[in-house]
């Protein structure tokens, strides 16, 4: 196509110089018609000229001797000369003695159009006659006038302009084919051969094979293009070879992509099949990189990434692939495995590879890994089903601690498809608000008093209930956890107000989680949630977990500090079970301690926890709630240690909102009534 063009513009510019040659004559021969026309008048006139010189004597004596067979002799000599149209002899006194005409002839309109253009006017020559006796003196007595034959005249001017013409056409088109000789030699054939080179030319390798410097023209404006040209290319395979390298490699790392890991996938899952062979696909997730990311900052975790991906590619084969699809997650695909346990043996030396102690950016960082192995075939046939099976193990490991390796299983496809379940209901439960809570009293230690309740969700979904340990989790994982605690917290703050506007005011505990705790609006919702149904502050207790508060004090002690000062209740859950730090909890706004239930399990028979716990809390004049007491001698043990509230299944299971105010209202009965007494 490209060549077919090219020779129609060949063809096309040949006519072109043809044209032009062509042009070019004609004006030139416009020119030369112009000055032989204006040479054929003056010829003409110089001819009259000549002949009325000539016949001057005759025609003197002619007129003088008014001999009008004389003058028409002379006249008829005159005419002899073909340029001449017509002849007289006038006296001064204007009486003409002789005159000849040539007769007309019959012209064409070409003929009348050359007469036009060499005479505007019909020219005349005059010459003057004078008298024979010279005492008369030497003024003219008589003119000899002679008119042109212009008619004469264009027909020789057309016969010149004929031959001309004829002369022309063959110079102009002989300058054409010659102007188009010359181009095609020295500028259509080098395009010729640069418009195939061009076709050849390769868009994945464009400097492959670069343009031919056409000889002879190394040093003029053709070969200033083809070199120029060449540049552009070699510039062009650059860009595209950086392009490439964008479009299949990660920006950070360098490693290959999602898009190259795919396509790589399929071609060793290909190449296995034909061969019968194996290969393996690790799935590989950094473990506490978002807390080092989040706390040495983006710079170091980019850095850290970087120094991954590099002891990654160190100890694979140069023919495996390693791949970064995105965040901490790395995929390697390793070809030609002969069993599983080839896999496990490279999935261990990743593990100690990232094990090992890293200086990154002057920070000594601890990372480790969750590494979910799978096997093509045995395990999947596709790449993608590969991944997807290789990341379910990857949880797995992630789950069991993280720093360890795990190959999939059938049964991991299961639990994922019935995670995904679980997710798809928790979010149409969560938009429709299908959810209740109940409450599980606090009594005082000592007297027994109603002291207060801990709000508790349950989900029941399609007439069973789902246990708080197994959507809670996925709540978490998805965001839902959001949304859910905005609802805990606003039915928990519409009951306390309810309570105290009808009973009297018994305060709620409320769990809240890690990612409500990071919420930098969680403080105001818990104001605006307040003010909506006019709650008092003291009536609400914020719960929170020590592993939870603990991981990011500096993050969370804003929010816990405005809680505080709206007159909110704090409480750490689960207190022992963490990594507090008792510097950190004399500068948190904490007014209660939670006694673990796994502490108080062991009571009375190992109480050293417990009463730690307890000392602590009296010598920074903070409360303690003893969580899952079941026996009279955990609750007889926490009174005498000077526990002050307790919380389990001897008091109560949790409670129905209905059952849980008429506990509220009995409680404030019995405390009228021993006021009335008293």
């Amino acid at each position: 196509m490209a060549i077919s063009l090219l020779r129609s513009l060949t063809l096309k510019q040949a006519i072109h110089a043809i044209l032009a040659a062509f042009v070019i004559g004609l004006a030139i021969t416009a020119v030369e018609f112009g000055w032989t026309a204006t040479r054929e008048r003056a010829i003409a006139l110089d001819r009259i000229g000549e002949v009325a010189m000539l016949m001057d004597g005759a025609a003197t004596t002619a007129a003088w001797t008014l001999d009008r067979n004389l003058g028409e002799q002379v006249l008829d000599g005159i005419l002899a000369v073909r340029t001449a149209g017509w002849a007289e002899i006038r006296l001064d006194n204007g009486t003409v003695t002789s005159r000849r005409t040539r007769p007309p002839t019959e012209q064409t309109l070409v003929q009348r159009t050359a007469q036009a253009m060499l005479f505007v006017d019909e020219p005349v020559v005059e010459r003057a006659l004078y008298p024979l006796d010279t005492r008369r003196g030497r003024q003219p007595f008589a003119h000899l006038r002679i008119g042109v034959d212009t008619a004469e005249a264009a027909d020789g001017f057309l016969d010149y302009a004929a031959r001309t013409l004829l002369v022309g056409l063959l110079r102009n088109l002989m300058i054409g084919l010659a102007m188009a000789v010359v181009f095609h030699r020295l500028l259509t054939r080098p395009l010729v051969r640069i418009g195939h080179a061009v076709a050849r030319i390769d868009p994945e390798r464009p400097l492959g094979q670069p343009l031919p410097m056409p000889r002879g023209h190394a040093d003029d404006e053709l070969g200033y293009v083809v070199a120029r040209f060449n540049e552009t290319l070699g510039q062009l395979e650059r860009e595209h070879a950086e392009l490439r390298r964008m479009a299949t490699r990660c920006t950070l790392t360098g490693l290959a992509n999602r898009a190259l890991l795919i396509d790589r996938l399929s071609h060793a899952i290909a190449l296995a099949g034909r061969s019968r062979g194996r290969l393996a696909l690790l799935y590989v997730d950094l473990d506490r990189f978002k807390r080092i990311n989040d706390s040495l900052g983006h710079t170091v975790g980019d850095a850290l990434l970087c120094r991954v991906a590099e002891r990654l590619s160190e100890t694979v084969r140069r023919s495996d692939t390693v791949a970064r699809l995105g965040g901490d997650e790395f995929v390697i695909v390793l070809e030609r495995v002969t069993d599983a346990d080839e896999a496990a043996a490279v999935a261990g030396r990743l593990l100690d590879a990232l094990a090992t102690v890293t200086l990154v950016e002057e920070h000594r960082v601890h990372i480790g890994a969750s590494i979910g192995i799978a096997l093509h075939p045995e395990d999947a046939a596709d790449g993608q089903s590969l991944m997807r099976m290789a990341d379910a193990a990857m949880q797995v490991a992630k789950a069991d601690g993280g720093g360890r390796y795990v190959f999939y299983t059938r049964d991991m496809t299961d639990r994922a498809m019935a995670r995904l379940r679980l997710e798809a209901c928790l979010r149409e439960a969560t938009a429709q608000r299908g959810f209740e809570l109940v409450y599980q009293p606090k009594i005082d230690a000592t007297g027994g008093r109603l002291t207060g309740f801990e709000a508790l969700i349950r989900w029941r979904h399609e007439g069973a209930m789902i246990p708080p340990m197994e959507f809670i989790p996925v709540a978490e994982d998805t965001g839902l956890i959001i949304d859910i605690g905005a609802w805990v917290l606003d039915e928990s703050c519409r009951t306390a107000a309810r309570w105290a506007l009808d009973h009297g005011p018994v305060p709620i505990a409320v769990n809240v989680s890690a990612r409500q705790l990071a919420d930098p609006a969680f403080a105001e919702l818990v104001e605006a949630t307040l003010a909506r149904h006019g709650t008092r502050p003291e009536l609400l207790e914020i719960e929170i977990t020590e592993t939870v508060i603990m991981k990011d004090v500096r993050h969370h002690l804003p929010t816990l500090n405005r809680l505080r000062a709206l007159g909110v209740r704090i409480a750490i859950d689960d207190f022992g079970t963490g990594y507090s730090s008792l510097a950190y909890l004399r500068q948190l706004p904490v007014d209660v301690l939670k006694i673990d239930r796994s502490f108080v399990t062991d009571l009375p028979h190992a109480p050293d926890i417990a009463s730690t716990v307890i000392g602590l809390a009296q010598r920074l004049f903070l409360s303690t709630v003893a969580e899952g007491v079941e026996t009279v001698e955990q609750q007889r043990w926490l009174a005498e240690a000077g526990c002050n509230c307790l919380q389990g299944y001897l008091i109560s299971r949790p409670l129905s909102a209905d059952a849980a105010e008429a506990m509220v209202m009995g409680a404030f009965a019995r405390a009228e009534g021993m006021a009335l007494t008293a």
